[in-house]
């Protein structure tokens, strides 16, 4: 039996007016991310992949196209509804290249504070916080507020706040930029950890040429489109 992709995108377009002008941030893209895999999405500025994030994070609609997830129809013309605000919530864990913590909470606040949310016990949302921090070295840092975390902790902070919910998809973008390339590797191995165990999918916009062997298969986009896909960690092996 073939597995259902996490992610599957088709034939989807993001097209947004400028002027008198039709700007194409985003020109007929499909793509899969099956269960497990850690996948990479390289190209220039400018190139759509931060367009694509978003509608892959179901953040926009495409303007043409659809977006599924888990075999599910997500990219309805009124995606905004609110019943997508709880799937993604369930199902989508977001880092993004800023760590966005809440300046007033500690690190572990921070983390256990998506589960909290989601009406798990603070003993338990404290619990699984502190071993996401423990597995980014951050347990010495826990009861730190942001102010006292350097960028890459806070960062760090942040990538263990998207997992707090065991999502099926995880969405990073630029999540090594601030990080040595140690601590880098480290967060995308972390990512390979949740994905395998959980079966669950990464996908994750870089420039980091440090971790670029570590995914299964990563897209380059040019111009809003897929020019190629490569498969590092086979031609690595």
């Amino acid at each position: 039996m073939t597995a259902t992709p996490v992610l599957s995108i088709r034939n989807a377009s993001r097209h947004y007016q400028s002027g008198d002008s039709i700007v194409k941030a985003l020109d007929d893209v499909s793509m899969d991310i099956m269960p497990g895999e850690v996948v990479g999405i390289l190209g220039p500025s400018g190139s759509g992949k931060s367009t694509l994030l978003l509608i892959a994070g179901l953040l926009e609609p495409p303007t043409l196209g659809e977006v599924y997830i888990g075999g599910e129809r997500v990219s309805y013309p009124d995606a905004m509804l609110e019943g997508l605000r709880s799937f993604r919530r369930h199902n989508i864990g977001f880092v993004f290249q800023k760590a966005n913590l809440i300046p007033f909470l500690t690190a572990l606040e921070n983390v256990a504070l998506a589960l909290e949310i989601d009406d798990v016990t603070p003993r338990d949302a404290r619990d699984y916080a502190r071993w996401l921090l423990g597995s980014l070295d951050l347990a010495h840092r826990r009861n730190n507020l942001p102010k006292q975390l350097s960028g890459g902790e806070q960062q760090r902070v942040a990538v263990a706040r998207a997992l707090a919910n065991d999502p099926r998809l995880i969405l990073a973008d630029e999540p090594t930029a601030a990080l040595d390339g140690e601590r880098g590797k480290q967060v995308i191995r972390l990512f390979r950890q949740i994905a395998t165990e959980a079966d669950a999918s990464v996908a994750v916009v870089t420039h980091d040429p440090r971790v670029l062997s570590l995914f299964d298969r990563s897209y380059e986009l040019r111009d809003g489109r897929i020019v190629k896909g490569h498969h590092p960690r086979q031609e690595t092996a």
